[in-house]
């Protein structure tokens, strides 16, 4: 595959599985580029087992400042979802919420 559409996961709340990217998802070029685990949702250390290759970021702005990541996917709900959308569409990202 030539050209991917990076993908920027956010975990907002307690993930007990991996968010896994769809055959389909995949077959259309997307692939993950950076997770963040936001407020502690999973451990950095679980993080990369479970996105080996992936980058574990600490930070937000490490995602949306991301010029590569046209996607960012919001998993699980929290309090400031609503702003984590605002920020991340006002970034001039494509958000999916899951």
């Amino acid at each position: 595959m030539g050209t991917y559409k990076y993908i920027g996961l956010i975990a907002t709340q307690q993930l007990e599985t991996p968010i896994l990217l769809s055959s389909g998802s995949l077959a259309n070029g997307y692939k993950l580029k950076k997770v963040l685990a936001h407020g502690q949702a999973v451990s950095n250390g679980i993080a990369e087992s479970w996105y080996p290759g992936v980058e574990v970021v600490a930070n937000l702005s490490d995602i949306l400042e991301d010029e590569n990541i046209e996607l960012v996917v919001v998993a699980g709900k929290s309090h400031n979802q609503l702003e984590l959308i605002r920020q991340a569409t006002e970034a001039g990202k494509f958000v999916r919420v899951i």
